[in-house]
Formats: C-alpha cells, sequence, structure tokens
C-alpha cells in the first residue's frame, strides 16, 4: 500500500515538471518574438511614417541668363539686387548668379536653353520665339499703354486674374514674372513725321507684331534682334529702328540715330521663366519668399523704365537729336491703318480656339485702371 502510494506521488511530480517545462518553453518563445518581429499594427505609426516622406531640401545655385548688357539698369537696379535680397532671406538656401549679354544662351535659344534645364531661369524677349506665346504678343500691338508702368501693372495684374496665360502659354515651365519694356518709337535717322514718311522706309522690327505693324504703314520691316540695332543702323541695313528712347543709352544708339518720333507705338513683352526641374529643388517656404519678392516687380520695373526713359530724353537733347510728336489729326491716320490688325488679331486667336477677345478685353480695362 504504502509503495503503491509512493508510486503514484512520483508521477504526479514527474507530470508536474513536465508542464513546468513546456510553459517554459512557451514563455521563452514569446519574448523572442516580441523582441524580433514588428507587430503589424505598428507598420503604419502615424509619427514615424511622415519623416521617411518629408523631402530633404539642400541649398542650390542657380543661373539667370538675361539679353540686356551688364550697364542696363534693369541688370544692376533690378536683377541683381533681387538675387541678392533672396539670399539674404533664404539664409544662403538659394543663390542665384545674374549673367547679362546671352553669357549663357542667345536670345532666340533662351526659353529653349530654359526649357531644357541648360539654364536655370530666363529673362528674354517671347518674340524671339514666334508663335510659342500667341496670347502674350497682344501686349504689342499699338497705342495699348501710355506708360511703362501702367503696362506692367496691367500685364501683372491680367496674368494673376486670368489662367489661361499659364496654363496655355507658360504650363511647361514656372512662370516668375511677366510685363513688358518701356514703350516703343521711331528712332530714325532721317525725320519721320507723318504716315506718308515711312512709305519705303527699311525700318527695324522688334517683333511678328512689328513685322504686320509696320506693313500696313507700307514701310519694309527688318527683323534684327535688339544687339544688332546699332550696326544695322550705322551700315544703313536698315534707315531706322521702333525702339524705346531709353536705347539711345542702354544700347547707345545715341551714336547713330538722329530724329525720334514719340508714337507710344508698342510695349514689347517680358517674361522671366525657370525649369520646372530646377524650381522644384526650392523648398515650398523658399518659394513662397521668392513669389513674395516677385510681387514687387511690376512696380519697380515699370518705375525703372519710366527714369530710363527720362534719360532717354536728356541723351536726346544733349546730343541734338531731335524729338519730335505728331498731330492728332496724323495719329489719327495712324490709328486707322493699324486697328484692322487688332480685330485680325481677336479672329485669329478664337479660330485657333484661344480666348482673344477675353484677353484683349481684360488688358484694355486693366490698362484704363491704371492709366
Amino acid at each position: 500500500m504504502i509503495s503503491n502510494c509512493f508510486g503514484i506521488s512520483k508521477l504526479k511530480a514527474l507530470t508536474c515538471l513536465l508542464i513546468v517545462i513546456s510553459l517554459l518553453v512557451l514563455f521563452a518563445g514569446g519574448c523572442s518574438q516580441s523582441e524580433t518581429t514588428t507587430p503589424p499594427q505598428e507598420s503604419g505609426d502615424t509619427e514615424t511614417q511622415p519623416k521617411s516622406e518629408q523631402k530633404d531640401y539642400q541649398p542650390v545655385e542657380f543661373n539667370l541668363c538675361h539679353f540686356m548688357p551688364p550697364m542696363h539698369p534693369l541688370h544692376s537696379n533690378v536683377l541683381v539686387p533681387w538675387a541678392e535680397e533672396i539670399e539674404q532671406k533664404t539664409d544662403g538656401r538659394v543663390k542665384i548668379f545674374v549673367y547679362a549679354a546671352n553669357e549663357l544662351a542667345a536670345a532666340d535659344k533662351n526659353y529653349d536653353a530654359t526649357l531644357s534645364g541648360v539654364i536655370d531661369i530666363g529673362l528674354v524677349l517671347p518674340a524671339y520665339t514666334p508663335g510659342l506665346f500667341p496670347l502674350t504678343s497682344i501686349l504689342e500691338f499699338p497705342f495699348m499703354f501710355e506708360s511703362p508702368l501702367q503696362a506692367n501693372l496691367t500685364a501683372w495684374e491680367v496674368q494673376k486674374n486670368n489662367p489661361v496665360i499659364r496654363d496655355i502659354e507658360y504650363k511647361d515651365v514656372e512662370l516668375l514674372w511677366w510685363g513688358t519694356t518701356d514703350l516703343g518709337h521711331f528712332l530714325m535717322k532721317e525725320p519721320v513725321k507723318t504716315v506718308e514718311d515711312l512709305k519705303g522706309r527699311k525700318v527695324r522690327s522688334p517683333s511678328t507684331v512689328g513685322n504686320d505693324v509696320l506693313a500696313a504703314l507700307e514701310a519694309v520691316p527688318v527683323s534684327l534682334p535688339v544687339s544688332d540695332t546699332y550696326d544695322a543702323i550705322e551700315r544703313s541695313i536698315v534707315e531706322g529702328t521702333l525702339l524705346p528712347i531709353s536705347t539711345l543709352i542702354s544700347f547707345n544708339l545715341g551714336d547713330v540715330v538722329e530724329n525720334v518720333l514719340v508714337m507710344n507705338m508698342y510695349a514689347t513683352p517680358l517674361h522671366m521663366v525657370m525649369n520646372k526641374a530646377s524650381w522644384g529643388k526650392i523648398s515650398p517656404d523658399d518659394q513662397q519668399l521668392i513669389k513674395d519678392l516677385l510681387e514687387e516687380f511690376p512696380q519697380k520695373i515699370g518705375e525703372q523704365y519710366i527714369r530710363e526713359d527720362e534719360a532717354g530724353y536728356q541723351r536726346a537733347e544733349e546730343e541734338g537729336i531731335v524729338v519730335e510728336t505728331v498731330s492728332p489729326a496724323e495719329l489719327q491716320k495712324f490709328k486707322e491703318k493699324l486697328e484692322p490688325l487688332v480685330n485680325k488679331w481677336i479672329d485669329d486667336m478664337e479660330e485657333k480656339g484661344l480666348p482673344g477677345r477675353e484677353v484683349y478685353e481684360q488688358i484694355k480695362s486693366t490698362a484704363e485702371k491704371y492709366k
């Protein structure tokens, strides 16, 4: 009896020991799994996930290329200070080096060079790439504006309020600024006072629209970059040019021009565009800072061109260059010859599915506001 009971006790003890060992094995395995495996519910941790997606923006350096000579006031008084202010306000995160006189890309290649990334920022006349910016060309038509400040304030407001300009004309680049030069007049060797005086005269044209304007006035348009105008007048390739009076200084035309007929014939559109990939290297905060500084451009550039005009008139007086205006009756003759060009432009735009009339009327009403 006693031996039987002892045998039962040994069996119970052995059973208990096996149970304890099994529990220890299970516990050790559970601890090992918790230390080496991330539970499924933790893979979407809201605190750590955004950090892996956040872009790390590094300091960047960009180049800006334009067609104006380095002594041009727009280069020294607007573009260079703007680049310096960006560097200062971004604490050196964004640096822009400004290159004048087509140093990195020819004027007619500036936009393509920006698009392809050869240069980061291009400031140039859209007229150098005819056909690419059809809506922009409305800024060039005669008698649209009475001052460069009015032209720049108008252009900037219209492009902000009418997204079609960005969405159609500038969809492939980042449009930084859209404005104009100062107003263009007839700068000639021999005097021009009437519509009849222009008949058969070879006149340098700034653009396709300029070609149409001169042809309507029965002059002979000659397409040339502004940088080639001095030599063309000096060598009698042309008898004069459509250009602002400020170019008597900025392009030294005071040496070859003897007569100016003030007409407010056009304002040459200007745009400053940036390669999209380059723009994407800038943090959103710094992008906004740059946009805020660009809001000052229309006023600054418009006022700068007014000062340039004043200096141009002063140079004309110093050099003995004759400056004249047309009589109201003669001005009406010019308008009658040129008015059909605007109507044709509107019809051409509408036929292409572009809102030509809408843009034209918006420019005219906005210009009235800034008169």
